[in-house]
């Protein structure tokens, strides 16, 4: 009888140990899956740093790349060319008419107190004067100045002084005859007067015709006008 136990035992023991080792490559292959599953992740991982770092590393390019585009010097306006003092208005008879813009103002009417008109001055020079070119005695360069006063509201100019200047610049000295009420004239269509008149008009804007209005008056003008005023 005890040999037949120790028999079992010994059985039983041999078929532990050969059930043992047919399940030893299911637990091998069961461990060699999950090392590579676990390496899959692993990689899946580092690309997604990888990504993520190229994505970050993208925007900070981007940003510094617009701070810098934000820094950037602005461009220098280019410098507009000063306007010119004179405006060609007329040709007639040899002479060409140049408008002084420069000194174009508005300034109170003489012995009122709400109405303003236009101080005009106008220089004409000879087109084709004699330079000397066939031999002949060269004359010295000469202009003229004429002096006007413009009035919007009437329709009216009123001439003032002209003045000769030969070889160089003109006197200051010079006076003309002054304003005179009744020396202002009516213009005819297409005259000399016409064509001045609509020119002063033109370049300085009318300024409701010359009423008391200060709107188109430089700081001289104004305070001249305050001055006056106040005196």
């Amino acid at each position: 009888m005890k040999r037949f136990l120790v028999l079992c035992l010994a059985a039983s023991c041999l078929f532990s140990h050969a059930a043992a080792q047919q399940s030893d490559p299911a637990a091998a292959q069961t461990a060699s899956d999950a090392a590579a599953a676990q390496q899959a992740d692993d990689q899946a991982a580092t690309q997604a740093v990888t990504a993520s770092t190229g994505t970050l590393a993208g925007r900070a390019d981007g940003k510094a790349a617009g701070l810098q585009a934000t820094t950037r010097k602005p461009r220098e306006k280019k410098k507009k060319a000063p306007k010119a003092r004179y405006a060609q208005i007329l040709t007639d008879n040899g002479y060409r008419y140049d408008l002084d813009t420069r000194n174009l103002r508005w300034i109170p009417l003489p012995h009122s107190g709400d109405e303003y008109i236009l101080d005009v001055w106008v220089k004409l020079t000879q087109e084709a004067p004699n330079d000397g070119s066939d031999g002949t005695y060269t004359y010295p360069e000469k202009y003229y100045l004429a002096h006007y006063y413009v009035r919007p509201k009437t329709r009216q100019i009123q001439f003032l002084s002209e003045l000769e200047v030969t070889g160089g610049r003109p006197d200051n000295t010079v006076k003309g005859r002054g304003y005179q009420a009744q020396n202002w004239e009516d213009l005819t269509p297409d005259s000399i007067e016409d064509v001045i008149y609509e020119s002063a008009v033109a370049h300085v804007g009318k300024n409701k015709l010359g009423s008391s209005s200060h709107g188109n008056m430089n700081i001289r003008d104004a305070v001249e006008e305050y001055l006056r005023i106040s005196l």
